[in-house]
């Protein structure tokens, strides 16, 4: 197993986890790191412009970062490119949510129903690459 694949192994059950934990999560811990985050942006200035630019960026790079992987760990092509397409459907969630949240104030149950199935989804991913790099 070269170097990439042994990078991605690790990154998917990160990215696994990770999901795991948010999917787990009750409507009131999210509801409670929502007005958090409401607080810091406040206390911060930033507007809307800025928290999407940063959220975009860092969830872009990530996301890029992993797909880089899946290329260089000799997956098939069709699992990059799946795996790039659910991606950008969780960043255009994450964007979606965000800008709700900042202009409501709250966190809205379409939102976290989404968000839920969104990690639901990416666990799986993270499980399925996992699994294709060990087997």
């Amino acid at each position: 197993m070269d170097i990439a694949s042994k990078i991605m192994l690790v990154a998917s059950i990160l990215m696994m986890g990770y999901n795991v934990s948010e999917f787990l999560a009750s409507y009131q811990s999210l509801s409670e790191k929502v007005g958090e985050m409401k607080e810091l942006v406040r206390e911060n200035g930033a507007g809307e412009l800025a928290m999407r630019r940063s959220n975009f960026l860092l969830s872009f790079l990530l996301s890029a970062i992993y797909v880089v992987l899946t290329w260089f760990s000799g997956l098939a092509v069709w699992i990059t490119v799946l795996t790039g397409a659910k991606l950008f459907f969780t960043l255009s969630i994450s964007d979606y949510a965000l800008v709700q949240i900042l202009r409501s104030g709250v966190f809205p149950k379409k939102i976290y129903m989404l968000s839920k199935v969104d990690a639901f989804l990416n666990a799986l991913l993270g499980l399925s690459i996992a699994l294709f790099l060990v087997l």
